[in-house]
């Protein structure tokens, strides 16, 4: 019997395409570590599954459900933590074997792994109608912004006069969000929360956690550590 289609997701038929990368994700280096590794997985070098050899795999349908918007998304969608790369490699996305595939570097920082397997995921769903890499990504974003960064949470923190975030506080914005700070930032600038020399002054903050407990902020239900247990914490029949 064939799998129930999802509710927010819409029929797309890959049968007929080939193996490609979406969207690429970094600079360069990244971009052509990217291309290395997925020519080596088409071509056999090496292979992604069984999980916890190369990468954890995990299905992405919970970040598909969590953005909620009727796309063509792959009927499959897995997400691939890989262990052996190099720092440089931030991550893709790509169609392989009729399904979509998610690839982060298992050794990003946690905020920075939760935006860009979001954004990732949302690129599967959206690439059908853009030819252009640059308004792909850019769409991809801004789905991203509507769910992790909603514009009255985004206010709450940006008090009218702020000239100064410590380290610590904007370590704990980023962890609220579950985004890296300057994504952060970049929400409130488009937002109009803060001025372009506000946001050039906050760009130079580097987050520090806090070594003392925190009570700034009611802090959302989950967190990384959660979203990262509950897809790679225990087994699923993909």
């Amino acid at each position: 019997m064939g799998k129930k289609q999802l509710k927010n997701q819409l029929p797309l038929d890959f049968s007929s395409r080939g193996d490609r990368i979406v969207l690429h994700l970094g600079q360069v280096p990244s971009q052509q570590a990217a291309e290395q590794l997925f020519e080596g997985l088409v071509q056999g070098r090496w292979m992604l599954e069984p999980a916890g050899e190369v990468a954890d795999i995990s299905s992405a349908q919970v970040i598909v459900r969590h953005m909620g918007h009727k796309l063509p998304y792959p009927e499959t969608i897995k997400i691939a933590q890989l262990h052996d790369v190099e720092a440089s490699f931030t991550g893709f996305s790509a169609i392989y074997r009729q399904k979509g595939w998610i690839f982060i570097n298992a050794r990003s920082e946690a905020n920075e792994r939760c935006y860009q397997t979001y954004l990732l995921a949302a690129s599967l769903g959206l690439y059908p109608s853009y030819s252009s890499a640059e308004a792909l990504a850019a769409r991809a974003e801004h789905l991203v912004f509507e769910t992790l960064l909603p514009a009255k949470d985004v206010q709450s923190f940006f008090y009218e006069g702020i000239t100064k975030i410590p380290a610590f506080l904007a370590a704990d914005i980023a962890d609220f969000f579950k985004v890296p700070f300057p994504m952060v930032l970049k929400r409130a600038l488009q937002l109009g929360i803060v001025s372009d020399e506000q946001y050039r002054n906050f760009m130079t903050v580097t987050p520090i956690a806090s070594t003392k407990p925190s009570e700034l902020f009611i802090t959302q239900e989950g967190s990384m550590e959660d979203l990262e247990s509950q897809l790679f914490g225990q087994d699923e029949d993909f």
